[in-house]
């Protein structure tokens, strides 16, 4: 077999979300407690494919969620669940910024 093989796998309407949060300084472990707390009821939700969040190297205070919904309903369902709401109202006051951009994902390629 060739060394690098690809593989394109057609998704029908999966959707990304990428969102960048700025914590405030003195709010990361609070947050980052609470962020933890969203990874097992997400990851449980049907049209969840990946739940992650990842700390910048280069600012600590800053997290980065990636998130792969099978559909935009799946994901808008997502808003609407009980943990993501709590989440929200609580999340809120500690941060300073959220950037978010959701991308519709018409294939994938493995290399």
């Amino acid at each position: 077999p060739p060394l690098l093989a690809v593989s394109v796998e057609i998704m029908a309407a999966m959707v990304a979300l990428i969102a960048h949060v700025s914590i405030k300084p003195e709010c990361v472990a609070e947050f980052f407690e609470l962020a933890n707390g969203m990874l097992a009821p997400s990851r449980e939700e049907d049209a969840c494919i990946a739940y992650n969040f990842f700390c910048k190297p280069e600012n600590p205070s800053t997290l980065v969620f990636v998130e792969e919904w099978a559909d935009r309903d799946g994901l808008e369902a997502h808003f609407q669940t009980p943990h993501f709401q709590e989440f929200s109202k609580k999340t809120g006051a500690l941060t300073n910024k959220v950037d978010i951009s959701i991308y519709h994902v018409d294939h994938t390629e493995k290399l």
